[in-house]
């Protein structure tokens, strides 16, 4: 039974255990609240320190970027001398970073007139396209789509890797003309520039000079069809090259079915005239740098050609990787192959120096 007492007994014991808590409350409620400031304090510093960490590092990164950017002409100078270069890419790709690979290619000393990307009509799937490939290289309508472009190519190639052509047009002057601003993958494929040229077959190409092949049958032809668009780049030099090379460039935007397959095709077909040739893969902006497992996943050339005359980078959006490529086209053409870039089982960043 509850009595009056344990009434008394309840309210003393509940006052006194309140009584209690405020004494102690009051005596460490400063020392708590002070260790809290503490704490905030060391962390807002912390992050302060965080944050100007980032900082110097993006400095440094930025400096480093410009000191790439400032050197990558002393880096490949003198080294694609006497050389001209048909880069050709699978539309999709980023046309900056192909662009400025035709500038490095020029500081080398290479004559480039500028970029062939290839349209999706290239798998010639369709019947009207087959035939127009086979009346240009005089096949049969019946050949297959794989060796009807194995045979273009090496029509299309075969001037250069003789050193001249036959009724070709050779470049007495430096080309004025103004970049294609056309995307490459907008399915447009007309060949736009400025600049005047010479028709194929209006004057002999020079002895010993590889011939300009943009203005060459077939390729002028194609352009004309529209499997493939000539984008020239501005700034092209006078063409006095003895040499042919070839950089062709796919990449996983691109908008073709089967990416990397033309291009393997192409650096087959150049491999088979003895022509060097570097296949080189292109990713997204964003992934400059960065390794991955998939990387040359998409550089595989056709089997039973010399790999003596192949090598491949799988970071052309990078502009370390656009510098390997010059290099690997001129090492190239001193008989060393190699594969460099980002990816599992490279040689290496960049071919190796080979000094003096």
């Amino acid at each position: 039974m509850v009595t009056f007492r344990f009434y008394v007994v309840s309210t003393v014991a509940f006052f006194l255990a309140l009584a209690v808590g405020v004494v102690v409350g009051s005596v460490l409620d400063g020392q708590i609240a002070d260790s809290l400031r503490d704490r905030l304090d060391g962390v807002e510093q912390s992050l302060d320190d965080t944050v100007d960490s980032i900082d110097a590092k993006n400095a440094e990164l930025e400096l480093q970027e410009r000191y790439m950017a400032d050197s990558a002409p002393f880096s490949v100078q003198d080294t694609m001398t006497a050389t001209t270069t048909l880069v050709v890419a699978e539309t999709g790709l980023d046309a900056a970073s192909l662009e400025d690979l035709v500038r490095r290619l020029r500081q080398a000393g290479s004559t480039v007139e500028g970029v062939v990307w290839l349209d999706r009509r290239m798998d010639l799937a369709e019947i009207a396209d087959r035939e127009l490939v086979a009346g240009l290289i005089g096949a049969p309508t019946s050949t297959a789509p794989t060796e009807l472009r194995t045979a273009l190519w090496e029509a299309v190639l075969a001037p250069g890797a003789d050193g001249a052509g036959e009724g070709g047009a050779t470049s007495t002057a430096p080309e004025e003309s103004t970049p294609d601003t056309t995307a490459p993958g907008a399915g447009t494929a007309a060949q736009e520039s400025t600049s005047t040229t010479t028709e194929a077959g209006d004057a002999p190409a020079e002895a010993g000079v590889v011939p300009l092949l943009f203005e060459q049958s077939p390729l002028a032809e194609l352009a004309d069809a529209g499997l493939v668009r000539l984008q020239r780049v501005e700034g092209a030099p006078e063409n006095t090259a003895a040499e042919l090379l070839v950089a062709a460039v796919t990449g996983p935007t691109a908008t073709t079915d089967d990416p990397g397959l033309m291009v393997g095709e192409v650096a087959g077909s150049a491999a088979a005239l003895q022509v060097p040739v570097v296949l080189g893969e292109l990713h997204p902006s964003g992934e400059e740098g960065a390794p991955s497992e998939d990387r040359g996943g998409l550089l595989s050339p056709p089997e039973g050609v010399d790999a003596a005359l192949i090598s491949t980078v799988d970071d052309l959006e990078w502009l370390p990787g656009r510098v390997a490529t010059v290099l690997a086209l001129s090492e190239l053409r001193e008989g060393r192959s190699g594969s460099y870039g980002l990816g599992p089982d490279v040689d290496g960043l960049l071919p190796p120096w080979q000094g003096p």
